[in-house]
């Protein structure tokens, strides 16, 4: 994965922590993990990331979502979620659009 692919998942996942936090939402476990569903099938279906580059892509928005948790997630099951995200094939831009349009 390449530098810029890295600075634009992150820059995305800031986008949508700054949406949800600007919607006083609560950013769970679970609206994070239907977020990056959603974003890594985008990001596969637009051939922005490779299909082999899913799962890393899964691991840094993980570890960023961790990251705002004062890392509170431990290694093993950040692997556990970012697997559950690339099995899923939903994509939902619902959840995206907040991101795209600012």
């Amino acid at each position: 994965m390449t530098t810029q692919q890295r600075d634009m998942i992150v820059q995305d996942f800031e986008k949508y922590m700054r949406y949800t936090l600007h919607q006083a939402t609560p950013f769970t476990l679970e609206a994070f993990a239907a977020f990056a569903t959603s974003l890594i099938n985008f990001y596969s279906g637009s051939k922005l990331i490779e299909n082999t580059e899913r799962t890393e892509s899964a691991l840094l928005l993980c570890r960023s979502f961790n990251a705002g948790l004062g890392n509170q997630i431990s290694g093993e099951d950040i692997h556990e979620i970012a697997n559950l995200i690339v099995s899923d094939d939903t994509l939902d831009y619902t959840l995206l659009n907040p991101i795209f349009s600012h």
